[in-house]
């Protein structure tokens, strides 16, 4: 009997966890993006998740697993009218404050565990924060189970990082780079492209490193 309700709170904490497209981005859609969208007044894009954790000019909105030092929960539980507060003239309710704090506490992930148990498309996400110094964290999904290899290059085609070169499951995967190539030696500020080929899928993307 103890196994049985183990296992059933564990599915039940698996189920239960924020999802980011279907919870969090409508309530961005609803009380913030007229303001906060790209090349908008506010400098912090929340019309998509590349740009609500790409952050803003006083750097990362969010810190995965941390909603108290996030700098985007901060400001949501400023009580209204004081500076900084978001938003400034409506307040999000209790409950979207908590979906936020919770989404952000669970890893700040595009794709929520519950999702993960479903079939899912390749995908590459753009990096972030972009541009970044001194690293940059890049998210990607497997379709299928697959040999996958993840490497950086400079625009000249020379390849400068691999960051995976391994078998991998499928489902949502995560690599950081810290700016330096496989001599372990810091890379000069630019533009680089990061490729990822698993199975028969290419995809490349850009990102740019800032000194």
């Amino acid at each position: 009997m103890k196994k049985i309700l183990c296992i059933a709170s564990l599915c039940s904490n698996l189920f239960s966890q924020v999802s980011y497209t279907n919870q969090i981005q409508p309530i961005f859609n609803t009380n913030c993006t007229s303001c906060h969208v790209g090349g908008g007044a506010a400098t912090l894009d929340l019309t998509s998740y590349d740009g609500v954790m790409s952050g803003g000019v006083s750097g990362l909105s969010i810190i995965s697993g941390d909603n108290e030092n996030s700098e985007l929960y901060i400001r949501i539980i400023l009580p209204e009218g004081t500076a900084g507060s978001m938003p400034p003239n409506d307040p999000l309710s209790q409950e979207e404050i908590d979906l936020i704090g919770d989404w952000i506490n669970e890893g700040a992930n595009n794709l929520a565990i519950k999702d993960s148990f479903l079939p899912q498309n390749f995908t590459l996400e753009q990096n972030y924060p972009n541009p970044f110094n001194p690293s940059t964290t890049i998210l990607y999904n497997l379709s299928n189970d697959e040999l996958v290899s993840f490497e950086i290059f400079n625009l000249n085609g020379k390849k400068v990082r691999t960051l995976v070169n391994e078998y991998q499951n499928s489902g949502p995967k995560k690599v950081i780079w810290n700016a330096d190539n496989n001599h372990g030696r810091q890379v000069p500020a630019g533009i680089y492209l990061y490729s990822i080929v698993a199975g028969n899928v290419k995809q490349t993307k850009k990102m740019l490193l800032v000194k």
